[in-house]
């Protein structure tokens, strides 16, 4: 067949060929190159910007966390020897929702350039009631010993959706003694 072909038929032909060869090899050898080239650029300057918000972030902690007026945060009237956990255990108590609690973690971090330390306890509580859960938040912050409640996660529980599970962060300055 290809002796019947002229020599410009068989030029055009080989051409073509080359052509479509070229034009394959680009399309799946050295487009998918650049496209994922350009997909990780894409990538490293989200995760570069992620970044430096997190490194904006965490100055600002530092500074709030520097800033602390340790005698303006301590009432007057708080216990010496206070114990966040013990607080809040006897606050559960007072509230009719101990036989709720499923745990309490405490955590403790000690503030930068100082003595002090800032208390975080967190509380889960299962099926409790309502009315008993308000009251347990309500002892919690209406207390004279400057303890706050950082955040709180309800979710309905038991059988007929009626009570809730909570999880309850709370925290608390503790100053060092300076006698």
């Amino acid at each position: 067949m290809m002796s019947n072909l002229s020599k410009r038929e068989i030029n055009v032909l080989t051409a073509g060929i080359i052509f479509v060869v070229l034009f394959l090899g680009f399309q799946f050898g050295v487009a998918p190159v650049f496209e994922k080239r350009e997909t990780l650029n894409r990538i490293l300057n989200e995760k570069q910007a992620s970044l430096e918000e997190m490194i904006s972030l965490q100055q600002q902690f530092f500074m709030v966390s520097n800033s602390f007026d340790t005698t303006a945060k301590v009432p007057a009237g708080r216990e010496k020897g206070f114990s966040l956990f013990s607080f809040l255990d006897s606050q559960a108590q007072k509230s009719n929702v101990k036989e709720n609690v499923a745990y309490m973690k405490p955590f403790a971090k000690k503030l930068v350039n100082s003595e002090d330390t800032l208390v975080t306890v967190k509380v889960k509580l299962k099926e409790a009631y309502l009315k008993e859960l308000v009251n347990f938040l309500y002892h919690i912050e209406s207390s004279k010993n400057g303890v706050t409640i950082t955040s709180l996660s309800l979710i309905k529980a038991g059988k007929e959706k009626e009570k809730l599970d909570a999880v309850i962060e709370t925290q608390t300055l503790i100053i060092k003694d300076k006698a």
